[in-house]
């Protein structure tokens, strides 16, 4: 049994499994084998042709293998997912409700924050205009220019409703942390989330039937 907080976790390690897979197959080192054939006798009666197989810089387990690993980590994602879902249904507590109306408070809480962010200011600035002076002609005269801003909002409410979403936020995310890790789910992990990748998909080549029921 893991917690709900496990299981998520775990789903998160056969995510990353699977990149790693895929990206195992897709290299094309791995998906492709270079062979030499070295045709000495065109050119040399006495000789013999020479077949070599090119062998990889590196190790790495064969497309077949790691094809079957692929296979298996989606019926592994399919249970533990499954179990997910049968775990929450049974819960009193609507966790993904929760967690989706919490990203909206936070959501809310950022504008807001923002917008109080924006101070009233007063800036002073130079303006030009014209009159006629005594010979009748126009000359220009120049003055100051006070320009101010002020809140166009409700402030103390503006503040009041940010302080009420905070509170309202750190409640349910208290409540949240308590559902992740008091919901149970019907689930053992296979591997445990901290082993890399190679030594996963090495010890399932190595113990196939163990894993594949075959």
């Amino acid at each position: 049994m893991l917690s709900l907080k496990e299981s998520f976790r775990y789903q998160k390690f056969l995510n990353g499994l699977m990149e790693c897979a895929c990206r195992s197959i897709r290299d094309r080192e791995h998906s492709l084998t270079t062979t030499e054939t070295h045709k000495k006798s065109a050119m040399n009666p006495d000789a013999k042709d020479e077949v070599i197989e090119v062998a990889s810089e590196a190790e790495f387990i064969c497309n077949d293998d790691v094809i079957d690993f692929i296979l298996w980590l989606i019926g592994e994602k399919e249970r533990l997912s499954k179990a997910i879902s049968e775990s929450k249904a049974k819960s009193e507590f609507d966790i993904d409700a929760s967690v989706e109306t919490n990203k909206f408070r936070h959501c809310a809480e950022q504008a807001i924050n923002e917008m109080l962010l924006y101070k009233p200011t007063v800036k002073k600035s130079k303006g030009v205009d014209y009159k006629f002076n005594a010979e009748g002609n126009q000359a220009p005269y120049y003055y100051e220019v006070e320009v101010s801003t002020k809140e166009a909002y409700d402030k103390d409410k503006a503040k009041r409703v940010l302080r009420n979403l905070s509170k309202e936020s750190n409640e349910l995310s208290i409540e949240i942390d308590s559902g992740m890790i008091n919901t149970m789910v019907d689930y053992e992990p296979v591997f445990d989330v901290s082993e890399p990748y190679d030594d996963v998909v090495a010890e399932f080549a190595s113990n196939k039937g163990k894993y594949t029921g075959n």
